[in-house]
């Protein structure tokens, strides 16, 4: 391991000095496992040049050889490059104005260069630091005999047993000694953190670059739901893109809130949403001036990414709070090509599903606070997320939680960089060396939002195969069979890959051999007729949750014959997973395209789990409102 402190100083005098006096100290110090590394620089491209160094960590700006412009200039050049990195200010000032902007403020004439190399040292082992990861450790290198929950007790039930002694095995001795009891009190409580987890969440926000930061071990799905009830009440308005997760639906129901839904842009050829037009946006906010919430998903399950900041002060503007799903974008904050990210702009609330692009266990996630956010209710918050939360959560998720920050918030730029070169050389690949295309925010979006500043996320690298003649699902089930590989996801032309900080070059070598043989086995020609198309939105007509706990009917879901279902109104969401993406919600009006593509997906797609669709006397069934109830509905709906 190699950390570098960068100063950047026009005084070269004071540099060389700087760096040689502490490279001595640092010599001196066996006990250090930072590594730490000294130069400097002048302000601009030196400066540059050590950012897109991933060992640098450290940055001092000396305001004694430095104006206030160019102070600020290399502060926000720092900031804007690497954002997770700490910055420190040599003054010369008995109290700088801007102090409170720094990790860390050391005076200029410091003449003991042994405090300037402990602060410095400090300052870096406090963000290496994972306090709940440690601690558990601690506890577990312990050996404390368990007369508490679970019944395994550290796995000894497992262990001994002759029958289930290879799952023990196979799983590891710490998945076992690590899942433990809310009784160990040294490991702290996420349900009223004080310590270990509390030291662990706010060093989170420091590196996400929030207010505050909360674990959550039960997913992104529950985040939102957490944010939505404690931002709604019954009958509050809330502005929301209908392709949103199933969980924000869910949270409609939940809390008796009225969706303004807004409908996506739509790309038929692939099958993909895409954002909602950023006029549409504006023009929901204008004409919903009771609106409480914003709901936007950015990036989505394909890459696609809001130029966010003109919308969320938008809604600020008009007093709504704005959440931003960033389930899929955990990783932007780490790298330039990626921001800003939601709360760089602006955003009240933001759910990542940590686990997706960085180093967590499955259902680890987090949600943030914006520092825009007034007057926060931080217990009120504490209270619903418990209300979301088991008392008896999983401590090595926490932990996973903890060093998946301390990973980016030392070496992201590094392994973000390493990620975006293997996304790149999968493109490359794809172009110069099969039939198949790499798609661009271009091909992926449709016309609607053309002049929206939209992006793509290069680590979800998405690739029409459809265009050489062959089926998406049927390619899929070729790489899987043949080559070993698992896809993030398909449409009926594109295969969906996600890189990720985990992508190996072994990996990337072993996908491009496949690539080849999967493109030397196609037609060449487009294939044609294999589209699956994405239906409009048709009309919301009762209170989600007044549809949800209808009692209902169930129909049948005849491919031949539709009528009965045509006009009727959803009581469940009907939702092909993955993405997840509902193509009903509980109040929404059945139309003859959403029965079309149901149908589609329930009889032509076994590679897709159909949520929401139940079975009647041995056939698929939609529950829907009866008649009577629908007419009650209705009316109590156009009355809000």
């Amino acid at each position: 391991m190699n950390c570098k402190v960068v100063l950047v100083t026009t005084d070269m005098q004071f540099g060389r000095r700087w760096v040689s006096e502490l490279a001595q100290v640092s010599e001196s110090d066996e006990s250090s496992p930072l590594g730490l590394a000294f130069a400097h620089c002048e302000p601009g491209a030196e400066l540059a040049d050590f950012l897109d160094e991933g060992c640098t960590q450290v940055v001092a700006l000396d305001d004694g050889s430095l104006d206030s412009v160019m102070l600020r200039d290399c502060y926000e050049q720092l900031r804007r490059h690497r954002a997770e990195i700490d910055c420190v200010l040599l003054t010369t000032a008995k109290m700088p104005m801007e102090d409170r902007i720094y990790e860390c403020v050391i005076s200029r004439g410091e003449s003991n260069y042994g405090v300037v190399y402990r602060t410095l040292r400090r300052i870096l082992l406090e963000r290496v630091a994972t306090p709940f990861a440690d601690a558990l450790k601690e506890y577990v290198y312990a050996a404390r005999d368990s007369w508490h929950t679970p019944g395994h007790s550290s796995g000894d039930s497992l262990s001994s047993s002759p029958w289930v002694v290879d799952f023990y095995r196979f799983m590891g001795e710490h998945i076992f000694n690590t899942d433990l009891s809310v009784s160990v009190k040294m490991l702290d409580s996420l349900m009223d953190p004080i310590s270990v987890i509390r030291q662990a969440q706010n060093l989170t926000a420091k590196t996400f670059g929030a207010r505050h930061s909360y674990f959550v071990t039960n997913g992104t799905s529950t985040s939102n739901k957490v944010v939505l009830q404690h931002l709604l009440r019954e009958g509050d308005r809330v502005v929301v893109d209908r392709n949103c997760h199933k969980s924000v639906h869910h949270a409609m129901i939940m809390s008796g809130a009225v969706p303004v839904y807004l409908e996506s842009s739509v790309n038929q050829k692939y099958g993909i949403y895409g954002p909602v037009p950023k006029a549409s946006i504006f023009r929901a906010i204008e004409e919903n001036p009771s609106a409480r919430m914003l709901v936007l998903t950015s990036c989505t399950y394909d890459g696609l990414r809001y130029d966010l900041k003109p919308i969320i002060e938008f809604a600020h503007q008009h007093g709504i709070h704005v959440l931003i799903d960033e389930a899929w974008y955990a990783h932007g904050r780490f790298h330039p090509e990626l921001r800003p990210t939601a709360l760089e702009c602006g955003a009240d609330f933001v759910t990542q599903s940590t686990h997706k692009m960085l180093s967590a266990f499955s259902q680890a996630s987090m949600i943030h606070v914006g520092k825009s956010v007034e007057n926060f209710d931080a217990a009120g918050f504490r209270e619903d997320i418990n209300m979301h939360t088991s008392t008896s959560p999983q401590y090595g998720m926490i932990a996973s939680l903890d060093v998946a920050r301390k990973q980016m918030s030392i070496e992201g730029f590094e392994v973000m960089s390493r990620t975006l070169g293997f996304a790149e050389e999968i493109r490359t690949f794809v172009r110069d060396s099969t039939l198949f295309r790499c798609l661009g925010v271009e091909d992926l979006c449709s016309a609607e939002v053309a002049d929206d500043a939209v992006r793509l996320d290069p680590t979800k690298v998405t690739i029409d195969v459809g265009c050489a003649g062959l089926s998406a699902p049927e390619a899929q089930h070729t790489l899987f069979n043949e080559f070993g590989i698992q896809v993030e996801k398909n449409t009926h032309n594109t295969l969906t890959f996600l890189v990720t900080i985990g992508t190996t070059e072994s990996k990337l070598l072993r996908l491009k051999q496949a690539l080849l043989k999967l493109s030397e086995s196609a037609e060449g020609a487009s294939a044609q007729g294999r589209g699956q198309s994405l239906p409009a939105l048709s009309d919301i007509v009762a209170l989600p949750r007044t549809a949800y706990f209808a009692r209902g009917e169930q129909l049948p879901l005849d491919r031949e014959e539709i009528t009965p279902l045509l006009g009727r109104v959803s009581c469940d969401e009907i939702v092909p997973y993955p993405p997840g993406i509902p193509l009903l919600v509980p109040g929404q009006e059945i139309t003859a395209e959403i029965l079309a593509a149901i149908i589609s997906y329930v009889f032509e797609r076994e590679d897709l789990e159909m949520h929401g669709v139940r079975t009647a006397g041995g056939r698929v069934a939609l529950r829907v409102m009866t008649e009577d109830e629908a007419q009650a509905a209705r009316a109590e709906f156009e009355a809000m």
